[in-house]
């Protein structure tokens, strides 16, 4: 959420609920701030006028941040968090504006896409994947459809048949290159309204696929912010983890014994913490290339908490990536490695082979306590070997979550997406806000 600030900062509670949601940003970002904090903040504001965007920033910069290095971080999240009033109207009705020409465009592609006076059963996303294409592809569609209807000889009764052939179209559509020009960002002009770059809730939500060029510097921010958010969790479970470990009842009566055995101090033992082990495989086949690329900007940033981090890329062979991480190879210098080393790299994609190379070549990475994450859209040739592997492969390992970038109403399309799932956690994951979700959820 973004709060304009305006003069209703101030008024009952709303002060109140949109700073405990800025200290939390805060938090999750590894600030140290708590009850104490929020509390002297609002103090302080009490003293200022509000709305005057300096006076209100630096009250709550003297009261939140305690370090230089805070002090980055407290800038960038208030800059997101408190926007100008005009500017929060810029977003709030541009946001309206594309959500209208959405409809629109669905609206129209049903008006275009009929069949014997019926429309054709088309899904929302594929209705807006038609108003996507080009003119000259929407041309060459409709003409498909309109040659089908005055076919001899066409009753009714195909329509089912034309419904699947256009689908496998506009499949195949989506599937191509980017159709976003060079240089253009999310809003088309390579920068979001009002605010001199690309809109990050956009970035967020967008298909990882269509991000232009000229946007992924902001997205490798977000990821990078992200895996830091990971990272602040994983160090606090951690840290706490110990305090439900089980009473030590030896130590608790020595400890004791000034009270005259009357138990007033509870010792427990330590928790067992089992170390986070996670084995990444990042399918780089030509339709995957770019959600894998995205995977690794954020589990990259994780080698810090996570000591036990396997990273294998594979088309139809497994390649180890795992050295150049624990080496502290730059990321941009490791991703261009695959692409170097691979002869196979962007090609066709053979699951089951690349898992039976791991689970012979690479035993020594599987046990109890691996998670196992795959990046993948689950095609692959020879489709019951892949399926045979990753059965035998979760037999070694503690779970398997498999990030699937296809969306869900076309997993029904894919007889691997039905098999897959029967052993591995399938989850949907074509945008950055569902990378994160599910990653911070699950982990």
């Amino acid at each position: 959420m973004r709060m304009p600030l305006t003069e209703e900062t101030g008024q009952g509670g709303y002060l109140e609920e949109n700073l405990s949601s800025f200290c939390f940003l805060l938090r999750n970002e590894g600030l140290p701030v708590g009850t104490t904090e929020l509390i002297d903040a609002l103090h302080a504001l009490t003293r200022i006028d509000s709305t005057r965007r300096m006076e209100f920033k630096a009250a709550l910069q003297a009261t939140l941040v305690k370090s230089s290095r805070d002090r980055a971080v407290f800038d960038r999240l208030f800059d997101q968090y408190f926007v100008p009033a005009e500017q929060h109207q810029m977003r709030s009705e541009l946001l309206e504006r594309q959500k209208e020409k959405r409809v629109r465009s669905i609206d129209q592609a049903s008006s275009d896409l009929q069949f014997k006076g019926e429309t054709l059963q088309l899904n929302p996303e594929e209705l807006y994947q038609y108003s996507a294409l080009s003119s000259d592809q929407r041309d060459k569609l409709l003409d498909f459809v309109t040659k089908t209807e005055q076919g001899k000889n066409v009753q009714p009764r195909f329509r089912p048949l034309l419904e699947t052939v256009v689908k496998s179209h506009l499949r195949y559509c989506r599937n191509q290159d980017d159709r976003v020009e060079p240089g253009k960002g999310i809003s088309g002009s390579g920068q979001g309204a009002g605010s001199g770059g690309p809109d990050e809730l956009a970035l967020r939500d967008v298909d990882i696929r269509t991000i232009a060029a000229a946007d992924l510097p902001a997205a490798e921010q977000l990821l990078q912010r992200l895996s830091r958010k990971l990272a602040v969790k994983l160090m606090r479970r951690r840290r706490y983890g110990s305090r439900s470990g089980p009473i030590d009842l030896r130590r608790s009566l020595r400890d004791n014994m000034r009270f005259g055995g009357v138990i007033f101090n509870i010792r427990r033992r330590p928790k067992r913490r089992h170390r986070q082990q996670i084995l990444l495989l990042c399918d780089f086949s030509g339709s995957m290339k770019r959600y894998s690329t995205f995977v690794i900007h954020f589990l990259y940033g994780l080698r810090e908490v996570v000591r036990d981090l396997s990273c294998f890329s594979f088309s139809d062979r497994l390649q180890d990536l795992t050295p150049d991480i624990k080496d502290r190879v730059a990321l941009k210098i490791m991703l261009d490695r695959v692409v170097r080393r691979s002869k196979t790299w962007g090609g066709g994609t053979d699951i089951g082979c690349s898992l039976e190379d791991l689970r012979t070549k690479h035993a020594g990475t599987l046990n109890s306590r691996t998670t196992v994450i795959v990046v993948s859209d689950t095609r692959t040739v020879s489709l019951n070997a892949a399926y045979r592997e990753l059965s035998l492969l979760r037999e070694e390992v503690r779970r398997i979550i498999w990030l699937n970038p296809l969306p869900p109403q076309q997993w029904a399309d894919y007889r691997s997406v039905e098999l897959f799932s029967e052993t591995a956690e399938m989850w949907p994951c074509s945008t950055i806000a569902q990378l994160e979700d599910i990653l911070i959820g699950r982990l």
